[in-house]
């Protein structure tokens, strides 16, 4: 699943307990990669401030993910840049 945050408020929270309850539907024992990406454009100071940025956003997923009664043990948080990102974004991931 993809999350674009490319606009204030995004409603994410009912699309992704859907994906991750057919996920755990499928394969109970499933673990999640949850991955901040930020656009690897503009100057340097512009990449640093949407690195933050979009590691506030995954935490926030992070969150919403334990309030739905995932175990935090199951997620595993990281970062990257990507070139082709238009905006900042959360992936998830089955592993």
């Amino acid at each position: 699943m993809v999350i674009r945050f490319d606009r204030p408020d995004v409603p994410y929270k009912q699309a992704l307990y859907t994906a991750v309850s057919r996920a755990i539907e499928r394969r109970p024992e499933a673990q999640f990669d949850l991955i901040a990406v930020t656009p690897a454009q503009g100057s340097a100071a512009d990449v640093a401030l949407n690195t933050s940025k979009s590691k506030k956003h995954a935490e926030a997923v992070l969150r919403s993910l334990i309030d739905m009664g995932l175990p935090a043990d199951r997620v595993r948080l990281s970062s990257a840049t990507n070139p082709q990102a238009a905006t900042n974004e959360v992936h998830i991931y089955i592993r």
